[in-house]
């Protein structure tokens, strides 16, 4: 099963991409820089937008969140996943699309960091210059970020944040979901089954043995194509819904 039947378009898209975390480079290019983890963490960030959250702020470690609440009391923190998916004692909520639709983040800063999309913007962040734009993207909002940037003057890459530093299937896919928008290239229905079926072979088996919230993730969640408009950007180390504005595009 090929990704789409227009290869020589999808070769040129995977000249701007970066397929892993362990591949992104010690000295990056000026650019926007498109981070896509579809499951969890860029499917996550566009829900915590949906409800409400002032924005979000990324540490650089877990474990640094409880201090960012301790400034700010008001603030809902999110920590590691816990026992049985219930989320981890003395935090709000985990890296869970479905699992934040419960809290009360309405107006409220947050604070959370992922093991793969989390830490790939603390790589970037750390290696890159002024001239780095960092954006968050998915299945759910992958075409508002691309309508955001489209006309940008600066060069766009997707970072697949893959898994253990190495690519996965279901962010690839997603960082040519973002880069087909952007290029003004849709899938056509047939494409985006096939896209569709990827990531869901690709973390689906993995996830019938887990509690059911990680298939309500999945496919209630993650694969909900377009069903967002949040276009997540960086500033410092908080992202921000720029979405409806030109900034710095």
């Amino acid at each position: 099963m090929s990704l789409a039947t227009d290869s020589a378009f999808e070769s040129e898209v995977l000249e701007q991409m970066i397929p892993g975390r362990g591949m992104i480079p010690d000295d990056p290019l000026p650019g926007n820089y498109v981070v896509v983890d579809v499951a969890q963490f860029s499917t996550t960030v566009p829900e915590l937008f949906a409800n409400g959250a002032e924005y979000i702020y990324i540490t650089e470690e877990r474990g640094n969140e409880p201090s960012f609440k301790a400034t700010y009391p008001d603030a809902k923190i999110g920590g590691s996943s816990g026992p049985n998916y219930r989320g981890e004692e003395g935090y709000d909520f985990f890296n869970s699309p479905s699992f934040v639709q419960s809290i009360d983040v309405a107006g409220r800063p947050t604070a959370m960091t992922s093991t793969n999309g989390g830490n790939v913007i603390t790589d970037i962040r750390s290696a890159a210059s002024d001239d780095v734009d960092i954006y968050v993207a998915g299945l759910t909002n992958g075409k508002a970020v691309a309508e955001h940037l489209r006309g940008s003057s600066k060069e766009t890459y997707f970072v697949a944040a893959g898994s253990k530093g190495k690519p996965s299937p279901e962010d690839v896919v997603g960082a040519l979901y973002v880069a087909r928008h952007l290029h003004d290239n849709p899938l056509t229905d047939e494409q985006r089954e096939i896209y569709r079926e990827i990531v869901k072979f690709s973390k689906g088996p993995k996830y019938e043995t887990k509690p059911q919230i990680k298939r309500t993730d999945l496919y209630e969640y993650a694969l909900a194509f377009d069903t967002r408009d949040a276009v997540p950007k960086m500033n410092g180390q908080r992202l921000y819904d720029v979405s409806g504005t030109t900034e710095n595009r």
